[in-house]
């Protein structure tokens, strides 16, 4: 049995060598971080006595941040202070959806589906999104409670006064944490590869009795206990923190993907649809505010590019506010309470100046088509569901949002408040619009009177908070996976490099914003072909994973999420055709060219 042990022993020294190349395993490791992370010493007795398993999977877990690329930077600090409540998320969440798809959804509902139809299935998609956003939220809490005990695993291997208590009580954390965890499962996790999840249930259950709170960087060097203090060689007092996990791997979708996959395939792929769908989504918002700066200048006085250089002004300035709380404590509020006004403008003008709604901007051939009752092609239907399940679906930033809250078990609360709000007021809209409202709600007010021009401003101040939060989203996403390790920012302040950042994004929004003349259209587009992966099929995949039962396969205990997984695929398939058609229909009546005037 001892040369049995001496040879596993050896066989991990080899392969420590060769992984971190540090001399030999009795050298003490130190790592230096950011002001975040400070100085790590791994105590030489505790590292060279502990068994071959776990000083691999404390290797894993230590170099896990740095070694993927779309991980966190080792001296990223975020910026959040972490303490959102469930109104102020709620108020996020509802600032984010109420966006200008909500302007075109009684066209959509009405004229092109029917209204019968067309509020039943969005009606649908409101449970559909709670229940999705509540298996995301609990799919996140797994992955903090896996990272939280391996950190805590880590933490008392450099601190344990006997190498043999500490490892014991490595095992028996990992064990009482994880339930299910195996002997094979373990091997998994040394091996790089994601160890089998556990059934839900055992994760909840321990979450709502200790009632879990977000643990920022920050506030993890605050709490240590005396515990962390360890004597190194030279016999002065050294924090220690493996801080092996950074609190970013619920941040985004990406940040779960490669939690729960450890694949950087997969990862990168769920990277390029998940900037793709809010860079779009950018585009289209400055798309609006071009049209609503003409409204308030004059259509006639500005083009649209050039309006969209003013409306980018008070964009970028409320852009630079870089953490969704600070968005949600008061931006927020200004931007539904904008948005109500201009609803309200829009709802007014569709009872009074019903002979004059046409004449405001000219309509394409398409909608003349629906609005004289010809035939409706199946696949313009299609479109229209797809814009209606991008103006529903509300998780593709709920990770983002969730992250900034204080106590993150209420994040679903806040979900469930936030679409019985939008969904309410988007059944009002529908049925308040009439039998005929315009594509776009904004052209029910005639041009060229004082009613247009406050709407007009209003609907900027609205989605400029909108494009924020969207902003926010994917600069503060890029800037801790690769933006803070650019050479030439690696050293600037954190305003600086956030400034050039949204600045970046902002230009390449502004061209793609004008090299893309369909808002309706963008908006099915959008929704179909990225915003339903993001806001339905992910979290159903994600579910099943931690569920530990194959993704594309039913089970018994799963069938759940099996029906989200094939709703979610069947309406991303269909929803594309549509818009596509729409796109190409389109396209055949339009007079324009890119970065055109009108």
């Amino acid at each position: 049995m001892a040369t049995t042990n001496a040879a596993a022993t050896g066989s991990c020294n080899n392969k420590r060598n060769i992984r971190e190349n540090p001399g030999t395993l009795g050298t003490a490791a130190t790592e230096t971080s950011s002001p975040s992370s400070r100085v790590q010493i791994q105590p030489t007795s505790i590292l060279a006595n502990a068994p071959c398993h776990i000083r691999n999977s404390l290797w894993f877990q230590r170099h896990h941040d740095s070694t993927l690329s779309v991980t966190t930077a080792d001296d990223y600090q975020d910026p959040s202070p972490n303490d959102l409540n469930t109104w102020n998320g709620a108020a996020l969440l509802c600032a984010d959806c109420l966006g200008t798809g909500l302007l075109a959804l009684p066209h959509n509902i009405t004229v092109v589906l029917g209204s019968t139809f067309g509020l039943f299935f969005l009606i649908l998609q409101l449970p559909i999104n709670l229940y999705a956003g509540s298996i995301l939220s609990h799919a996140a809490l797994y992955v903090e409670t896996k990272q939280m005990a391996a950190n805590n695993a880590s933490t008392a291997t450099g601190t344990g006064s006997n190498p043999s208590n500490t490892t014991t009580s490595i095992a028996n954390e990992t064990t009482t944490t994880t339930t299910t965890t195996t002997t094979e499962q373990n091997h998994l996790l040394q091996s790089g590869r994601a160890a089998k999840p556990v059934a839900i249930s055992s994760v909840l259950e321990p979450l709502e009795a200790k009632n879990y709170q977000a643990v920022s960087i920050v506030d993890e060097r605050e709490v240590e206990d005396d515990n962390s203090l360890v004597e190194d060689d030279k016999g002065k007092d050294s924090r220690h923190l493996e801080h092996s996990h950074h609190d970013t791997a619920t941040f985004d979708f990406i940040g779960m993907t490669n939690a729960l996959f450890r694949n950087k395939t997969v990862t990168r792929w769920i990277m390029v649809l998940y900037y793709t769908n809010i860079f779009l989504v950018l585009g289209n918002y400055i798309v609006v505010m071009s049209h609503a700066v003409t409204a308030l200048v004059g259509e006639d006085i500005l083009c649209v590019p050039t309006a969209g250089v003013l409306a980018s002004t008070l964009m970028f300035a409320v852009s630079q506010l870089r953490t969704m709380a600070r968005l949600g404590r008061s931006a927020s509020t200004v931007s539904l309470t904008a948005l109500g006004i201009v609803v309200a403008q829009c709802l007014y003008s569709t009872k009074h100046t019903a002979d004059e709604v046409l004449q405001v901007l000219p309509v394409n051939n398409t909608d003349n088509n629906e609005n004289n009752g010809e035939t409706i092609n199946l696949l313009r239907k299609f479109s229209s569901m797809g814009s209606i399940g991008f103006a529903v679906g509300s998780q593709k930033l709920f990770l983002n949002i969730r992250h900034e809250f204080a106590d993150r078990t209420k994040a679903p609360s806040s979900l469930a408040v936030a679409l019985s709000a939008f969904g309410s007021f988007y059944v009002f809209i529908v049925l308040a619009a009439g039998k005929n409202p315009p594509g776009f709600l904004f052209d029910a007010i005639p041009s060229h009177t004082l009613q247009r021009r406050v709407a007009g401003f209003f609907l900027w101040v609205h989605v400029v908070v909108s494009y924020a939060i969207n902003s926010q989203a994917i600069c503060a996403s890029m800037d801790r996976i690769f933006f803070c390790r650019w050479a030439p920012v690696q050293h600037w302040p954190d305003e600086r490099r956030w400034m050039l950042l949204t600045g970046i994004m902002a230009a390449t929004a502004f061209f793609v914003a004008n090299a893309i003349p369909f808002f309706k259209d963008l908006v099915a587009f959008i929704g179909s072909l990225t915003s339903v992966p993001l806001t339905l099929l992910l979290p159903a995949i994600f579910h099943r994973r931690v569920q530990g039962v194959p993704i594309w396969l039913p089970t018994a205990n799963s069938l759940a999420s099996y029906a989200l997984l094939i709703f979610s695929s069947i309406f991303m398939v269909t929803a594309t055709l549509g818009s596509v058609y729409s796109i190409l229909s389109d396209w055949q009546h339009h007079s324009g060219g890119f970065f055109s005037c009108h």
